[in-house]
């Protein structure tokens, strides 16, 4: 999944303006000034940000355009680490007990992680789910391969967000 889609759905699923703020019966304050959105933002993008995101870094400030061509080995080391429901799972729960507030945005990160199994088939950018205790990889689908899939996940966004407006509007109909 590319890494605009992945901030996009952290943001809708690990929010207080999306989906968990539209089940939770608190109101929530306008999508742009909510900090668990920008959070979740954030952590939809962690993971290829600190990973792939460094080289392409990297590549820049040496005058060269971002490329997936001679990336160094040490980033394929920090993919491992990023793309890991052990590191994204060890880093959310201390996250719970030592910054609260952040634990909801944070699970932007291993939903990432979970997407990517599914839309990244066997190869370099296979996703090490339980890494460094198992190489066990799931062969997904790789989505720069096959348009239908980044079609579909692009296209499950608006059904969310109307999701999302639709819950919202019924309970506040329901507590009026």
């Amino acid at each position: 999944m590319d890494t605009l889609a992945h901030a996009l759905y952290g943001a809708t699923l690990c929010s207080r303006s999306g989906l968990p703020g539209a089940l939770s019966r608190r109101p929530s304050a306008s999508s742009l000034r909510d900090w668990t959105l920008w959070a979740a933002f954030g952590f939809g993008l962690l993971p290829d940000l600190a990973s792939i995101g460094v080289s392409f870094a990297r590549m820049m400030v040496n005058g060269a355009p971002p490329s997936f061509h001679g990336i160094p080995p040490y980033v394929f080391v920090l993919y491992s680490c990023t793309h890991s429901l052990v590191v994204a799972g060890l880093l959310v729960a201390m996250l719970r007990v030592a910054a609260r507030p952040l634990a909801l945005p944070a699970l932007a990160w291993p939903i990432h992680i979970v997407m990517d199994s599914f839309t990244h088939g066997t190869g370099r950018w296979q996703t090490p789910l339980f890494y460094p205790l198992s190489d066990w990889h799931f062969d997904g689908v790789n989505w720069w391969e096959n348009p239908g899939v980044a079609l579909a996940y692009w296209g499950m966004l608006p059904v969310l967000w109307l999701a999302i407006a639709l819950i919202r509007r019924a309970r506040s109909s329901t507590s009026s």
